[in-house]
């Protein structure tokens, strides 16, 4: 893999909580690249990248605002995108738009393309945040357009991922499964391990919303295909040795199992979800509205 697409796949992991996978990748970059004077900022940033990250992880505001200063000086553009995801985790939902606005603006001026998706991106989860997924719909397409015109590849899976989890949320989770069934085959056969993972997970969740207007028996069906498609997820996640997502994964199948009245795999699920819960720091349970 080459230099940019590895550095991808480390800003995604980290994006997403799964500092093992992270540090990982990180590991992986060093040792690829040496730390030369070039890279030596580059690896000091991704340091606070995931410095910063965890902080938000773990609810500590106000050290990853206070890691924004570093950020910034490292790499202004980066610093400012992250001051707006702080905003947004306070609720600070307005200013957080105004400042997302405004470095869209500044990177399509400087032809910025990635940041560009990725401020997109953002917006629109700032949007269904705000109970608006209607209006996410244009800005996600915007995303995937440029990220198709420029061919990268890893925005367009991670776009895709937003616009089925928009669908989703809006109530039409068959509509998502279309989407995911035409886009899934290059996410699966190119995609990083960890978009490969989501992927499955954001099926599963599908067929499960789908599955509730089922009559019984083909309802059953749907969740035991639903929890195949998470075992398929978990071994990605595993692969990747993402712990948060893997505990995510068990404490959804523990559900389906209850449903389906399968109880020793239901607690078995709910032993592995109940050790990954006390081992990571955590806020609330996971939900099956996560992306």
């Amino acid at each position: 893999m080459q230099f940019h697409s590895l550095l991808s796949v480390f800003s995604l992991a980290v994006s997403r909580g799964c500092f093992a996978a992270a540090a990982e990748v990180l590991k992986h970059l060093k040792e690829r690249f040496p730390p030369n004077t070039q890279h030596a900022q580059l690896w000091m940033l991704c340091d606070q990248k995931i410095q910063f990250d965890r902080a938000m992880n773990d609810g500590k505001y106000h050290l990853a605002d206070s890691l924004v200063t570093g950020i910034t000086a490292l790499n202004g553009i980066e610093g400012v995108y992250r001051k707006a995801v702080v905003l947004q985790a306070q609720n600070q939902m307005s200013e957080a738009h105004k400042l997302l606005q405004k470095l869209l603006t500044y990177c399509q001026k400087l032809k910025n393309t990635e940041m560009v998706i990725s401020v997109l991106l953002s917006v629109a989860e700032l949007y269904w945040r705000s109970s608006s997924p209607t209006i996410a719909m244009p800005v996600l397409l915007q995303a995937l357009a440029l990220s198709k015109e420029y061919r990268l590849q890893y925005l367009a899976s991670e776009t895709v991922l937003n616009l089925a989890f928009a669908q989703l949320i809006l109530g039409i989770p068959e509509q998502a499964l279309t989407l995911l069934h035409m886009a899934i085959e290059p996410i699966l056969a190119d995609g990083a391990i960890l978009d490969k993972g989501r992927a499955m997970f954001l099926v599963a969740k599908c067929q499960v919303a789908s599955a509730a207007s089922y009559d019984p028996p083909k309802k059953a069906e749907a969740l035991e295909s639903a929890i195949e498609n998470l075992n398929e997820a978990k071994n990605y996640f595993a692969k990747v040795d993402c712990k948060e997502r893997i505990r995510d994964v068990v404490y959804f199948q523990a559900r389906l199992y209850h449903t389906l009245g399968k109880t020793q795999e239901r607690n078995r699920c709910a032993m592995l979800f109940r050790q990954l819960h006390q081992e990571l720091p955590s806020h609330g349970v996971p939900l099956i509205n996560h992306l």
